[in-house]
């Protein structure tokens, strides 16, 4: 009398666990792929001023993109690196005219 019970419940479990392993949706059965590091730096960094705002668009403008790490230098000459139109990572500055250049 137990004994249909029992195969009842192993085939039940055996059917909850593959169903389990077969999920499209990712988690513990299934691997996420390996986060590649930028050498830029991290993608998303938030814009603390006004002014740092401005100086990732006038770099932008210049016709570097990813435009990432802007900083203000002690001499007013504000510092990012970026990538240039051949997709290459490069240093940039930004002087107080509003002149874009690459640092070497």
């Amino acid at each position: 009398m137990n004994r249909p019970l029992v195969i009842l419940a192993v085939v039940a479990a055996a059917a909850a666990t593959q169903a389990q392993a077969a999920s499209p949706y990712g988690g513990a059965t299934m691997p996420r792929p390996i986060a590649q590091s930028d050498p830029l730096g991290p993608r998303s960094e938030p814009t603390v001023t006004v002014a740092t705002a401005v100086a990732r668009t006038q770099f932008e403008q210049g016709g570097y993109s990813g435009v990432r790490g802007v900083q203000r230098g002690s001499d007013g000459t504000w510092h990012a690196v970026g990538r240039d139109r051949n997709n290459q990572p490069v240093h940039l500055a930004l002087d107080a005219q509003g002149k874009v250049s690459q640092v070497r």
